[in-house]
């Protein structure tokens, strides 16, 4: 089923198993996912799953390309011992379902499992491609736990946004809105981004308009996020710093902060000679071009990557999520003296 199909009947019915997969539709490739639309989804389910005060407890986290099978089946078939429940989450699970073959040793405990799973635990997957035809597919499929999560037409995307500025309290024109999807394309990553950005220009307006996508878009780079990035990528730590310090005292909050500079330098590497893919949205193209001009693409691959170990150190470990951002904008900014380069190059 898809993911809308999904939402209804467990709004009305409940979970249909406690075993699922969120991943593609149609042909299985990453470009046919939305990954947002899962998480969102996935973020419910654990709230309503977990009793209140027992999340640090009562979950646990995988990644494909740092666990083997065998540690997931063992956490799933081991009951939980400080919460009545338990989640256990599986991020890019493809790289974990390899196996053409049910009757592999890799898989084999897996599909053990999926026949008798343990009603005390939830198993959510995540998987950007898929095949079909591959035996933990089908296991998922026999319990009815296969959530497809497709990309959105323009008429969802634009019903999406709606309710999503419905949920701030906010409200916007249909021709604003068309402007606003012509921008920042159709990936709702790149649109929850643009939406940050236009929500902290229209401030506390209810109504927005034609005329603050316009110049909201239009004054991206001298919007206090934008020059963050720029300061970053010139080296300018004390800019750098005063920056950031007027973003936290405007409320922004630093997962929020390290999502946007996640995106722009994203983009920035989409365009790229060495990115197959390319930004969504020209509009956005153009913005971030003088980005990657001056960070180079060694140095936007370095960047995201440690906007990708704050996020994880926020989540995971406890780690203060301010000093977790200003460490990583000391990082990002900090440039080697001019001697020391000079040293470097003999």
């Amino acid at each position: 089923m898809d993911i809308k199909q999904f939402q209804e009947k467990y709004l009305t019915k409940g979970l249909p198993t406690n075993c699922l997969l969120f991943c593609p539709s149609g042909t299985g490739s990453k470009e046919s996912f939305e990954p947002v639309l899962a998480e969102e989804m996935i973020e419910k389910l654990i709230k309503d799953f977990l009793p209140e005060r027992t999340e640090s407890i009562g979950m646990r986290t995988f990644y494909g390309d740092e666990t083997q099978l065998d540690e997931v089946v063992m956490e799933c078939s081991t009951p939980p011992f400080f919460s009545p429940r338990k989640v256990v989450v599986v991020r890019k699970f493809e790289l974990l379902d390899r196996s053409e073959k049910s009757e592999s040793k890799e898989i084999r405990p897996m599909l053990d499992y999926l026949q008798n799973p343990l009603d005390t635990t939830l198993l959510i997957c995540l998987a950007e491609t898929t095949d079909a035809r591959k035996p933990l597919f089908k296991a998922f499929e026999a319990r009815k736990g296969i959530i497809e999560c497709p990309a959105l037409n323009a008429n969802e995307l634009k019903e999406w946004i709606r309710g999503y500025l419905s949920n701030k309290k906010k409200r916007i024109s249909p021709e604003a809105l068309e402007e606003f999807v012509a921008r920042c394309g159709t990936k709702l990553s790149d649109v929850q981004n643009a939406l940050t950005l236009l929500l902290g220009f229209v401030g506390d307006k209810e109504a927005i308009t034609i005329k603050d996508v316009l110049e909201s878009c239009a004054d991206v780079a001298e919007e206090s996020i934008w020059s963050l990035t720029d300061a970053i990528a010139l080296g300018n730590m004390k800019g750098s710093w005063l920056i950031l310090n007027d973003l936290l005292r405007q409320g922004k909050e630093p997962p929020e902060i390290v999502g946007v500079l996640h995106w722009l330098l994203e983009n920035a590497y989409k365009t790229t000679e060495i990115s197959e893919e390319k930004p969504r949205s020209s509009f956005v193209a153009k913005k971030v071009a003088p980005l990657a001009k001056r960070f180079g693409v060694k140095k936007l691959v370095s960047a995201m990557n440690l906007c990708n170990e704050t996020t994880y150190s926020m989540r995971e470990t406890g780690m203060d999520e301010r000093t977790a951002l200003e460490l990583l904008v000391l990082k990002l900014s900090y440039t080697l003296p001019k001697s020391l380069n000079t040293h470097n190059t003999r």
